[in-house]
């Protein structure tokens, strides 16, 4: 899949169109890498950012589109591409909780919590914000 392809797939899925079934582009959505990695050129790093943060917002709202059709684990895979990329953002670590949730899995919720907690500690000397901890029905905070 080329870089204009995948970008049209995430602009589809970020204005509400597109399947929710497991259709290529959105495998692409899910296991892309940089646009052009080794390339340093102005024009490039500025594509390659613009591509990046449009894959991420595809994959957020593709997760919270997937949680609501009560796909949970197809939810997860799209939270957890989105974690791959960019580590410390919030959103998709709550998206991944939910769906752990959404499952019945209260353990595997807990101990995504708690790594995220201990890695935004870790990176930022942080602690996820109150409306993740409050939202989330998690025992012994």
């Amino acid at each position: 899949m080329d870089a204009r392809t995948l970008a049209l797939a995430a602009l589809n899925i970020v204005r509400g169109r597109g399947p929710l079934s497991a259709d290529p582009l959105l495998s692409g959505l899910l296991d892309r890498g940089d646009l052009l990695p080794d390339w340093d050129d102005d024009w490039v790093v500025l594509e390659r950012e613009w591509l990046r943060r449009l894959r991420l917002q595809a994959l957020d709202t593709l997760s919270e589109r997937l949680a609501r059709h009560n796909m949970p684990a197809l939810a997860l895979e799209a939270a957890l591409a989105s974690i791959r990329i960019e580590p410390l953002r919030e959103e998709p670590h709550r998206a991944v909780v939910s769906a752990h949730l959404a499952e019945g899995n209260m353990i595997e919720a807990r101990k995504h919590y708690e790594a995220f907690r201990h890695l935004l500690r870790a990176e930022l000397g942080a602690e996820p914000s109150p409306w993740f901890t409050r939202s989330i029905p998690l025992e012994r905070r």
